[in-house]
């Protein structure tokens, strides 16, 4: 029978992961602080791929702050100010990165170099960028399909994919991807020094 009086050893693990929360606050509140510049080159990725998919249906992307306004060459179904007007609608690409944050936390309670450090957080905001673009791209293969057919007829049509794919897509990628990922991520590029916390590997040597 153990002895009451030893006292229990702590969790590297749960410390660790108790550090990543106090470290969230900030990581929020700086990722909201520098949004217009994390979203900048998100917008240039998204127009690309909806250039590509979208072809002359599509015009371009323009940035308000952090939202993403979709500008189109679809017909409106009817006239505005005697005018023929195209389908255009915001879309707030912030809901498929919490996971910046995120890895900001996780990456800060990890003992690293600066160096190593500077260049997780590097790495996991680009998979993270690569996530928001995913749920950008497909948002606006759903609302094609879903949310404008009563204004412009012609907006499912311009879409090259099924309304089930699009559906499924942008459910994993509003559901899924965004909580996942950055763990994954965060997991991947430090697997050396989980394995030493949790005994299945040697103590990796300080870089």
């Amino acid at each position: 029978m153990a002895n009451p009086s030893t006292p229990k050893r702590e969790s590297p693990v749960r410390n660790l992961f108790l550090l990543a929360a106090l470290w969230l606050p900030l990581g929020f509140f700086l990722w909201f602080k520098v949004a217009t510049v994390l979203v900048y080159p998100l917008a240039r990725l998204s127009e690309a791929l909806l250039k590509l998919s979208l072809g002359d249906g599509f015009e371009r992307i323009f940035q308000n702050v952090y939202l993403l306004e979709i500008d189109t060459l679809i017909p409106l179904d009817d006239l505005v100010n005697g005018q023929l007007a195209y389908l255009a609608w915001d879309i707030n690409p912030m809901i498929y990165g919490y996971g910046i944050p995120l890895i900001f936390g996780l990456v800060m309670a990890t003992p690293l170099t600066a160096w190593q450090r500077l260049r997780q957080l590097t790495l996991g905001y680009a998979v993270m960028m690569l996530v928001q673009a995913w749920g950008v791209f497909w948002e606006v293969h759903k609302d094609l399909h879903y949310s404008f057919t009563s204004v412009a007829s012609l907006a499912p049509e311009a879409s090259p994919f099924t309304i089930n794919l699009a559906a499924l897509c942008y459910q994993m990628g509003y559901l899924i991807l965004p909580a996942v990922i950055p763990i994954a991520c965060w997991i991947l590029m430090n697997r050396n020094f989980l394995e030493s916390i949790v005994g299945l590997g040697k103590k990796p040597a300080s870089k």
